[in-house]
């Protein structure tokens, strides 16, 4: 209790509960980038040594963190553009708070899809759109396009580049599936390809497409495995399967799915529960690891070689990243925590350089984007 107490003093220090054996260094802080208390800071997205930051009323800011339009690295970020994305009417203003950039399979890297996350009340209703920022040119990026769903709003989402898909998460409105090929402007509302309320009354936190199935995690009924087929979306397994806990992100990877669980529901949101697919991809459930001292896990993610599981977590003196080994993915094994009071909102992995970093999100009301080398655990 004295060793996180002490910890929790120190904003940027590393704690282990497990130091032993190769690759179980610490996790070092590499930068720290103050962003402006306009709510602050939620996800990032990492690609091409590009950071896109999404900063709530601030916008989108694009960073090169080692792509080399600005000489930047992970230790030493340059701001390349700002876009703050219309309103569309939702009340609180554009509310940036998750990004894709789109790499189709011509080669093109044009288009950023941008989610606004407005006000809402979780299980009922929600507000926002996707926007779409054309990035031909990543110092002027502009705003292009739109996708609106009428009494709903979108959460985060996952592009299938392939088959040049978006899938999104819509809360209260389900899953949606946008058609996202070619020249994109204005209205999309057209290109909608299919969507789902896969438990009914659904409120839907993310979604991903894996192995001819997407995922999706309903924060009041679970994880579901669900299929498109032409128009429409089939429920092809799991679903009703997490009551205790409302359900937050996921990540799916070598035939297993993590889930995160987030706030107060009939139990305190510290749980991440491991699924193992079966021979048709439905979900079953393996194990679940809890974490004492936090109270929400909002981001789950697998690093790219499949070897750490990553968490972030908020509130109580655990509350930061949390690292676990993958050598049995049906039973991941801590290795390390990184310590933030407050807790971080989201984290991402990033490869760049040769070398493992992961992008976070630290809480107001000091909100920052956090960098941290973990090459080493």
């Amino acid at each position: 209790m004295r060793r996180y107490a002490l910890c929790a003093l120190l904003s940027l220090m590393a704690c282990s509960d497990d130091s032993s054996g190769p690759g179980s260094g610490d996790a070092t802080s590499t930068a720290s980038i103050a962003i402006p208390p306009n709510y602050g800071i939620h996800d990032t997205f990492v690609r091409d040594g590009l950071a896109f930051v999404s900063a709530w009323n601030s916008g989108l800011l694009i960073y090169d963190v080692g792509n080399g339009i600005k000489n930047g690295s992970p230790s030493d970020p340059r701001l390349v553009s700002t876009i703050v994305t219309a309103d569309r009417g939702v009340p609180g203003g554009a509310q940036v708070h998750n990004a894709w950039w789109f790499h189709d399979p011509s080669g093109s890297r044009r288009y950023v899809f941008v989610g606004q996350e407005g006000p809402g009340v979780i299980g009922r209703s929600a507000t926002g759109d996707i926007h779409v920022v054309d990035v031909t040119d990543l110092e002027h990026p502009v705003e292009v396009a739109f996708y609106n769903l009428a009494g709903a709003g979108t959460h985060n989402f996952w592009v299938d580049e392939a088959a040049q898909v978006l899938y999104a998460a819509y809360y209260n409105g389900g899953v949606v599936a946008l058609d996202v090929s070619g020249a994109l402007s204005g209205d999309l509302s057209s290109r909608e390809i299919a969507r789902v309320l896969p438990g009914g009354q659904s409120y839907v936190w993310g979604v991903q497409a894996e192995g001819g199935s997407v995922y999706a995690t309903d924060m009041l009924s679970g994880l579901w495995q669900l299929q498109l087929a032409g128009n429409q979306f089939l429920v092809a397994g799991g679903g009703a399967n997490v009551a205790a806990r409302f359900t937050s992100d996921l990540w799916v990877r070598g035939g297993y799915v993590y889930t995160g669980t987030w706030g107060q529901r009939g139990a305190v949101g510290n749980a991440v529960n491991v699924w193992q697919l079966d021979a048709q991809g439905a979900p079953v459930l393996v194990d679940s690891v809890v974490t004492d001292n936090i109270t929400t896990v909002s981001d789950v993610e697998v690093s790219p070689d499949g070897s750490l599981l990553l968490f972030s977590s908020e509130n109580g003196p655990r509350a930061g990243l949390r690292f676990y080994r993958l050598t049995n993915p049906a039973s991941p094994r801590f290795v390390s925590d990184y310590l933030v009071p407050g807790g971080v909102h989201t984290a991402t992995f990033a490869l760049i350089g040769g070398r493992l970093y992961v992008f976070a999100a630290k809480n107001p009301p000091e909100p920052a984007l956090l960098i941290v080398d973990v090459t080493d655990l």
